[in-house]
């Protein structure tokens, strides 16, 4: 526990240091080395023999992703649809060597959906980082209500918890848990308001960033419900043991995955509308 919080403590200070205080390149430079850490780590939880032209395609390609993503969502999908196409012709042709038709689509299945969840994952933090005016403070927000909301559900299952929210996929986690994210969530985004905003601030930005907050801690709590299915597949409790008390790095980001697209649309289309 006590090796839990101290990593914590210190990833939440750096966390803010490269929000707020670092230049916006050295941000961008830390969420691709995590990125490409992240998928190592997927990489390796799914294949038995590391393949440094697998991890290297694949790392690169996500790289890719989370460039384009800053520039033009149509962009985005057509290298992937281009990437999609080379990488059905990469498994075909590699289908003639010592592969079954089995492990074939097992491959190309493995690393499209390593492409997906990973691009997912960080692909949009940059550009919630990047929203005129108020990027900063909207990343430091969605942090918050991911890890504080985590947080939250951890403690209060592990004090009050009775009720398993979902045995099978993670068994310590319970429906107390669950709704004390929730509120602890809603009591995150009315403190971020009052402290970035004050008293001058319209009441219907107010009333639609509580609409999405329950939604985000939800989309967070299924993004650590879907890599525990992604661990349990194989066999494994942690994704890997980069960070002391919490395992790898996707143990600890795998909230972002639902929640970073849907809070970067909304945020955009709704909450900068007003």
């Amino acid at each position: 526990m006590k090796t839990r919080i101290i990593t914590g403590s210190i990833a939440a200070v750096l966390l803010i240091a490269l929000i707020y205080w670092a230049p916006i390149e050295a941000a961008i430079c830390a969420i691709a080395v995590c990125s490409v850490l992240s998928y190592l780590e997927f990489d390796k939880l799914f294949f038995e023999k590391a393949s440094l032209y697998r991890q290297s395609a694949l790392s690169a390609m996500i790289l890719l992703i989370l460039m384009s993503l800053r520039q033009s969502l149509d962009f985005t999908f057509v290298l992937f649809g281009s990437f999609y196409v080379l990488l059905a012709i990469v498994n075909v042709v590699g289908s003639a060597a010592n592969q079954t038709m089995k492990e074939v689509v097992q491959h190309f299945s493995v690393e499209l959906v390593g492409c997906i969840y990973i691009s997912g994952l960080f692909g949009f933090l940059i550009p919630i980082l990047e929203i005129p005016g108020n990027g900063k403070d909207y990343l430091f927000l969605l942090f918050l209500l991911v890890f504080m909301g985590d947080t939250a559900a951890y403690f209060v299952g592990k004090k009050w918890g009775k009720r398993l929210l979902a045995a099978k996929v993670s068994p310590k986690k319970t429906v107390e848990g669950s709704i004390a994210a929730i509120v602890v969530s809603l009591i995150v985004s009315m403190v971020w308001v009052k402290w970035f905003y004050g008293g001058v601030i319209e009441s219907r930005f107010v009333l639609r960033l509580l609409a999405i907050t329950p939604i985000i801690s939800i989309l967070a709590q299924l993004g650590d419900l879907f890599e525990s299915v992604l661990k349990r597949s194989q066999g494994q409790k942690d994704s890997g043991s980069f960070l002391p008390g919490h395992g790898g790095i996707l143990d600890r980001v795998d909230g972002l995955a639902f929640s970073a697209p849907i809070f970067y649309f909304y945020v955009t289309r709704v909450l900068e509308k007003i």
